[in-house]
């Protein structure tokens, strides 16, 4: 299989070095308008600008699509006058807010799509991709596509109408961790661990807790309660986050970055 990728950015790189290292049998061709960041690509990935791409020794079952979603009516531009073949490729697009209705006014009346919501992790191996794809596609399209992204990390299909709650959630979800983990290794500071044990300490506890709710058939709810014994530390430390409203923060932070992914998608 032969897998196209124009854009070569963070997420473009991540997907090309995913592919390559997890499978030995696809090819790779790629393109990016800026000169110095095909410079990072693995040799493997052959660079060819997507005039040629349609080409009989360069057609590709897929094209991933990253670039920045500003620059994808320019960009797919190249391949508004592809002629219908039975052999054209699944476009998938990995930018956010680009609607599958918006990708089909911007690429040729027959093309299959499909749309993602891919986040962060990616670059490690590690993503959380949501896909959808739209009524052209054919079944074997979902087999690309899952294979495809699975080769930087887990893949789950939704209707397009939950995408931007997905956004809400795993999209941006990688930043609000982020952000705990800091606040983790803050407060280990704070009552006189060492930064780089506070870190320590803060990263293998989230990453810990994060396997359980994975490997057990608990509730998050019911592995929490099993952490609290009465009248102590943690019930005290539970406390103190409800008291400042956090579990309602980090519900407000998923349903707020939702509906900033919708109006996104309505511009």
């Amino acid at each position: 299989m032969r897998v196209a990728v124009l854009g070569c950015g963070n997420m473009g790189r991540a997907i090309i070095t995913g592919l390559l290292k997890r499978y030995a049998d696809i090819s790779i061709i790629a393109y990016d308008k800026s000169e110095a960041v095909l410079k990072f690509l693995p040799d493997e990935a052959l660079v060819v600008p997507p005039d040629e791409w349609d080409l009989e020794e360069n057609q590709a079952n897929a094209v991933v699509l990253a670039v920045k979603p500003q620059d994808m009516a320019e960009a797919l531009g190249v391949f508004s006058g592809l002629a219908q073949k039975s052999d054209n490729p699944l476009f998938i697009s990995i930018a956010a807010g680009i609607s599958i209705a918006k990708l089909e006014r911007l690429l040729p009346a027959h093309a299959r799509i499909c749309r993602v919501m891919p986040n962060a992790p990616a670059l490690v191996g590690e993503a959380m991709s949501a896909y959808c794809l739209n009524v052209r596609c054919r079944d074997s399209d979902k087999a690309i596509v899952e294979r495809v992204l699975g080769a930087f990390g887990k893949v789950i299909g939704v209707p397009e109408k939950l995408l931007n709650a997905v956004t809400g959630l795993s999209g941006s979800g990688p930043a609000y961790v982020y952000l705990f983990i800091e606040a983790l290794i803050e407060g280990g500071v704070a009552v006189g661990l060492p930064y780089a044990v506070a870190k320590e300490c803060a990263v293998q506890t989230v990453l810990g807790a994060a396997r359980m709710v994975q490997d057990r058939a608990e509730s998050p709810s019911a592995l929490k309660a099993a952490v609290m014994s009465p009248g102590g530390t943690t019930v005290r430390g539970l406390l103190a986050l409800e008291e400042n409203k956090f579990k309602f923060a980090v519900i407000k932070a998923v349903a707020d970055a939702a509906a900033r992914a919708e109006e996104i998608g309505k511009q």
